[in-house]
């Protein structure tokens, strides 16, 4: 399973895509800076994307996007193209949404779209 993490400010993208790595070491994850995030998309084709915009990337659904900004108290998540809002985000929460991501992503050819 792939991931590009596009958080910002910088320190916490690098902070969670290390710790991500560290408990996930079989997920490839591509921390980039915001502005690159669409072309990284497109090349990369992630099943994942954590970053602080929500999806106006590209036409092509991904199995699972996190609108996340460090400072808000929520996030958005689209997965398998149920959408819901999540409080007070930890990072138990991200590795738990990695989780449910690639179980998406392993189960079946088409996804749900977000």
């Amino acid at each position: 399973m792939r991931i590009v993490l596009a958080v910002e400010p910088r320190s916490y993208r690098e902070a969670i895509g290390i710790a991500i790595r560290g408990l996930r070491p079989h997920v490839e994850v591509a921390i980039v800076e915001p502005g690159v995030l669409a072309p990284e998309v497109v090349r990369l084709e992630p099943e994942l994307v954590i970053c602080g915009q929500p999806n106006t990337v590209t036409t092509t659904d991904r199995p699972a996007w996190v609108e996340y900004r460090p400072y808000d108290d929520w996030a958005e998540v689209c997965l398998d193209g149920n959408r819901s809002k999540l409080a007070d985000v930890q990072l138990d929460d991200l590795i738990s949404i990695v989780d449910e991501a690639e179980e998406v992503a392993g189960r079946k050819d088409d996804p749900g779209g977000c």
